[in-house]
């Protein structure tokens, strides 16, 4: 066969290089098949989903922060907490780069870690915040954007703007507005407030409950920028929408009862110097408002992670490694933070008493008129002996008489005739099984027999009777005795009434619904009439008060003297408006008992709230004087009319008009005090010795002061009953010189029956 009709016959080596040829052909017609499918899925599919995705990568997001909404007293018109705009200092590592480039050409050139480092030192010396953490944070050359730091004083923003145009950083350092809150009063009411963190959220108390009205709707500015951060011509037009401020909170905080109610449980503290803590509640018994809520020690919530003085020397005095010492800092933290009245469970003692009473008077098992209580001194129940707080007894009683004299083994009785069933129904019905419903937040549940998983038998019931071996929270306490204070109706306590925007106008109101009626209101009478001035400690001259002190030991705790000093008391008795309940947890003083211990302080509360409610005294206090204004006045023309008045009075200077006078005009002295009026020439030293009255019966303790030619106010007697008490602190200490007439203000405390 000839050459050109030879058949060619590939080799080996060639047949592989066609197949591996074919393959790759296929290949990539299967991909170009794949990559029409994807393009026809993009373009035709989900077209809108992949152009937001390429905008997206183009466009720059600026959050613009909504202001964050007031809170308002109950007025209405003072702020509690409000966000003020301040500055956060950022700078921006890209155009420092671009400085440091541009400089190049320039006869002074400098290099990018020279011009960051300048920029570091600078920031450094004006905010204090480390250099070298600016240097990490600069050294991110791509972004524009890294926080300094947030919150700026006024004196730090000016500081800065000054740097800024003295060296010509208006590219590389910035300034941005935001909001600080701040707490016009610092630590008033700041376990009720709460506090917000460092982006303005609420953390705790209000600020966290009602966070989603008082937070708003941040705003949002979008444009067109590169990976940089700089502005792109895109054609893509800019968006900008507004922040939404958020609405403003008006609490039921009355701001002159947070004050009286925060003055005087701090007093009580420095006193009494309780190992834990002592907790304030004054409540509007009819619509369950908090009108005061105070816990003592309490923090500054513009400084919230900063301890207070006396938590401070807590974690000073605490032994322990680098770890320990953190973690119980953090623990000193959250108890410094945290609202008891709604967190904290005790046994309510001898001021349950009121309930125990309630439901026996409601049912019948006993009669408010005939029943009769027989106290040996103790009673034997389920084998087990319960003395009561008079171990010589009360002997035989009415009902008025057992709940005044807090005889425990009359309270058995009262239990034992309503009956573990019937008992537990009402323990139910006056709150106790539930938490309250209210807008505190973190509120705990109750701890009994339920909790406990424990039978309910006549043992249980008879200590249940006088208040112990149960837990309950200050909150569902006041809830439940309110309601005899109101006709017998369980309110729900709560903080906040209303929410207003920035023209004042309502947008949405807080309305809490009675839950029941629980007792009569013949049976609240009943109850309210037997303890109507019935702890002097805690009562005020010229109004008639309804108060109950309970002793509580604590029962799982180690030490066998620790105890909880209470007093509840509703106000005016005639028609009570407001409840206020004061605990004292474990006092050191050497004074435990509810009756020496939380008593008076409820009578100094008392004093005050009362006339700022404008709710007038039943009588005059018979053994006071308004001094009145006798300048001007012939000496001789004033002191006929002090001493026809039964006050003492002196005249100095040889002039014939009085041109000056101690004490001062509307000045409230004791009728046997003592007036200086001053005439022309008159020399006024401080020349009256103050003498030691301590521990005086008021009649020894008026009459050294007045002998002094001083004068005297009292505080903690009750319509001029000078019986079974004695004075417990003096305004001024012993030894002291003062002016003459100058007065002197006694407290004195009544020695009633242990409670």
């Amino acid at each position: 066969m000839s050459s050109a009709t030879k058949k060619f016959t590939p080799s080996g080596s060639g047949r592989v290089s066609v197949v591996r040829g074919r393959v790759a052909l296929i290949v990539i017609l299967v991909l170009m098949c794949l990559l029409c499918v994807r393009f026809a899925y993009l373009q035709l599919i989900d077209p809108n989903d992949y152009r937001t995705a390429a905008l997206d990568q183009y466009t720059s997001s600026v959050t613009i922060p909504a202001k964050r909404g007031s809170i308002y007293a109950n007025d209405g018109t003072t702020e509690l907490a409000v966000s003020a705009t301040v500055y956060n200092c950022f700078i921006s590592p890209a155009d420092i780069k671009k400085m440091a480039e541009d400089s190049e050409d320039t006869s002074n050139p400098v290099t990018r870690e020279q011009l960051l480092n300048n920029v570091a030192s600078g920031l450094s010396q004006i905010l204090s915040v480390d250099q070298s953490d600016i240097v990490l944070k600069g050294n991110r050359t791509n972004s524009k954007y890294q926080v300094i730091k947030k919150f700026l004083t006024e004196t730090e923003e000016n500081a800065i703007r000054a740097y800024i145009s003295e060296n010509k950083y208006q590219t590389i350092i910035h300034l941005e507005e935001t909001t600080k809150r701040y707490y016009r009063y610092g630590s008033f009411a700041s376990q009720l407030l709460g506090f917000t963190g460092s982006d303005n959220q609420g953390l705790s108390g209000i600020e966290l409950a009602y966070d989603e009205y008082l937070a708003g709707v941040d705003g949002k500015s979008v444009k067109a920028a590169d990976g940089y951060g700089n502005e792109l011509d895109s054609g893509v037009g800019s968006t900008y929408i507004a922040a939404t401020n958020g609405l403003n909170v008006v609490t039921t905080i009355d701001w002159t009862i947070q004050n009286i109610l925060e003055k005087y449980i701090e007093q009580a503290y420095n006193e009494h110097q309780p190992n834990h803590k002592i907790t304030g509640i004054v409540m509007d018994v009819n619509n369950g408002e908090i009108l005061a809520s105070a816990i003592y020690p309490s923090f500054d919530p513009n400084n919230y992670n900063q301890l207070s003085e006396i938590y401070q020397q807590k974690y000073d005095a605490f032994i322990g490694t680098e770890d320990q010492r953190s973690e119980y800092r953090s623990q000193l933290l959250f108890d410094m933070w945290n609202n008891s009245i709604a967190s904290w469970t005790y046994e309510p003692g001898s001021t349950f008493k009121i309930v125990t009473s309630a439901i026996a008077l409601e049912e019948g098992t006993i009669d408010y008129e005939t029943s009769r209580f027989n106290c040996v001194g103790g009673t034997i129940v389920a084998g087990t002996e319960i003395k009561c707080h008079k171990t010589s007894g009360h002997n035989m009683q009415t009902f008025s008489e057992a709940i005044v004299n807090s005889c425990n083994p009359a309270f058995i009785q009262m239990g034992s005739s309503i009956g573990t069933s019937l008992f537990k129904k009402y323990f139910e019905e006056f709150g106790y099984t539930k938490t309250t419903g209210s807008d505190i937040v973190g509120e705990t549940s109750s701890i009994y027999y339920d909790t406990y998983n424990t039978q309910f038998e006549a043992l249980e019931l008879a200590v249940y009777s006088f208040g112990q071996t149960f837990k309950v929270t200050p909150l569902q306490h006041i809830r439940a005795v309110s309601t005899i204070a109101n006709g017998g109706y369980l309110v729900v306590p709560h903080s906040v009434k209303a929410l207003v925007d920035d023209e004042g106008n309502v947008v949405k109101t807080f309305e809490y619904e009675t839950d029941r009626q629980v007792v009569s209101a013949e049976t609240c009478n009943k109850i309210l009439t037997s303890l109507t001035n019935s702890t002097k400690n805690a009562s005020v001259s010229g109004y008639n008060v309804v108060s109950k002190t309970g002793t509580s030991q604590k029962q799982d705790t180690a030490p066998t003297n620790d105890y909880v000093s209470s007093c509840v008391t509703f106000a005016p008795a005639e028609d009570p408006q407001i409840a206020i309940l004061v605990l004292v947890d474990d006092p050191t003083s050497g004074q435990f008992f509810g009756s020496a211990v939380a008593a008076p302080i409820v009578g100094n509360i008392l004093g005050e709230v009362l006339p700022h409610l404008g709710i007038a005294p039943n009588t005059a206090e018979a053994n006071s004087f308004t001094v009145a204004d006798y300048a001007g006045k012939t000496a001789a023309s004033a002191k006929e009319l002090l001493e026809a008045s039964g006050i003492k009075c002196i005249v100095r200077g040889e002039g014939d008009t009085v041109v000056n006078q101690l004490p001062e005009k509307d000045t409230v002295i004791t009728k046997d005090g003592v007036v200086i009026l001053y005439t022309e020439g008159a020399e006024i030293t401080a020349n009256a010795k103050v003498p030691d009255v301590m521990g005086k019966s008021p009649t020894a303790a008026i009459k050294a002061l007045v002998n002094s030619n001083l004068n005297v106010s009292v505080k903690g007697i009750f319509n001029g009953d000078y019986t079974n008490c004695k004075v417990v602190s003096q305004s001024v200490a012993a030894g002291e010189y003062v002016l003459p007439g100058t007065v002197i203000e006694l407290e004195f405390l009544y020695e009633e029956a242990i409670q």
